[in-house]
Order: C-alpha cells, then sequence, then structure tokens
C-alpha cells in the first residue's frame, strides 16, 4: 500500500514541477516593430500519398486510420493490433508497421512527431501499471523510443488514459495509439 500511495504521490510532485514551468514559460515580445503573422500550414496531397503509399506493404494497415488536419496527419491505431492486454511492449505487427512509417519520415523528415497514449475505461491494475494513465503513457513512450530507434528525430510522448475517449459506442477503438506528424 505504500509503493502505491509513493507513486501517486511522485505522479503528483512531478504534474506540479511541470506546471510550474509552463506558467513560467516566457511571454510573447510586444513591440511595434514586430507584426504577427497567423500562417497556416497545409499539408501536401503528395505528403499524405507517401505515407499511405508506405503503409500499403504492411497487411496490418487495415487497423491504421489515416486522418489529414489543418496542419498535421494523424495516424490512429487500435492497440489492440498492437500490444497485449496491459502490457506496453510492441508486438511484431505494430514493429513492422513503425518500421514502414519510419522509413517513409526519414526521407521526409517532419518538423514534429507527437505520440498520444490512449486506453479505454477498463480499470488496469498491474504492479507495472497501476492505472490506465500508467499504461497509455507507457505505450506511447514505447511507440517513440522505437521511432527514435529508427532514426526518427523531434519525437514527443504523452499518455491520456481513458480521458479522451472517441465515443460510447465505440468502445474498442478508445484503446489507441495516435501518431501526430507536422510537417
Amino acid at each position: 500500500m505504500i509503493e502505491r500511495s509513493l507513486l501517486y504521490n511522485l505522479g503528483a510532485v512531478f504534474m506540479c514541477f511541470c506546471c510550474f514551468f509552463v506558467i513560467q514559460s516566457p511571454k510573447p515580445v510586444e513591440n511595434e516593430n514586430f507584426e504577427v503573422v497567423n500562417v497556416p500550414v497545409r499539408i501536401h496531397s503528395a505528403y499524405l500519398s507517401n505515407i499511405q503509399h508506405a503503409l500499403t506493404d504492411i497487411d496490418s494497415v487495415s487497423g491504421v486510420e489515416i486522418i489529414l488536419e489543418d496542419n498535421s496527419l494523424r495516424l490512429r491505431m487500435c492497440t489492440d493490433k498492437m500490444f497485449r492486454v496491459s502490457r506496453a511492449e510492441l508486438n511484431g505487427e505494430a514493429q513492422s508497421m513503425l518500421k514502414a512509417l519510419s522509413a517513409h519520415l526519414r526521407t521526409d523528415p517532419p518538423s514534429h512527431v507527437h505520440i498520444e497514449g490512449h486506453t479505454n475505461d477498463e480499470p488496469t491494475n498491474t504492479p507495472q501499471y497501476p492505472n490506465n494513465w500508467y499504461l497509455s503513457a507507457a505505450r506511447a513512450i514505447a511507440v517513440g523510443m522505437f521511432l527514435g530507434d529508427e532514426g526518427i528525430e523531434r519525437v514527443t510522448a504523452q499518455g491520456f488514459g481513458d480521458s479522451v475517449p472517441l465515443g460510447r459506442q465505440e468502445e474498442q477503438k478508445n484503446a489507441r495509439i495516435e501518431i501526430i506528424v507536422t510537417p
């Protein structure tokens, strides 16, 4: 019982520490000599088709949903095709798909790759992952480390647990990894 409360306390301290730095982040410079210009970045359809082409060689492509957003590309994958239940080690199918993706990303490097881990609302309680938040973070980190080992730079990972569901009727899709590629 002491170990669990220690983990929760350490998690709370870490969150407070992170919030401190967000609050203390520098303010934008306001000067009449500068003009703020918001220029939306658009992904060219060729970029999207290149990633789709890179993924067509993998049998597991049917489990990948590709979503084109205003300034990024989101790849959504169900975790049941990537991990065993309550585990964060990538299986062979996931590694093959991520190798194909990273091969494309190395030839046309994005400015940033962000990995989001999500779980469904079925509670997990293992010694390694005491709740869904830990599991989702570990899975996102596993994907990020794999991409980093494949030569992809500027990768971040974040776990959301079950706090950002796609919807109740899509319970199976709630447990997912999302890779957001910003060119």
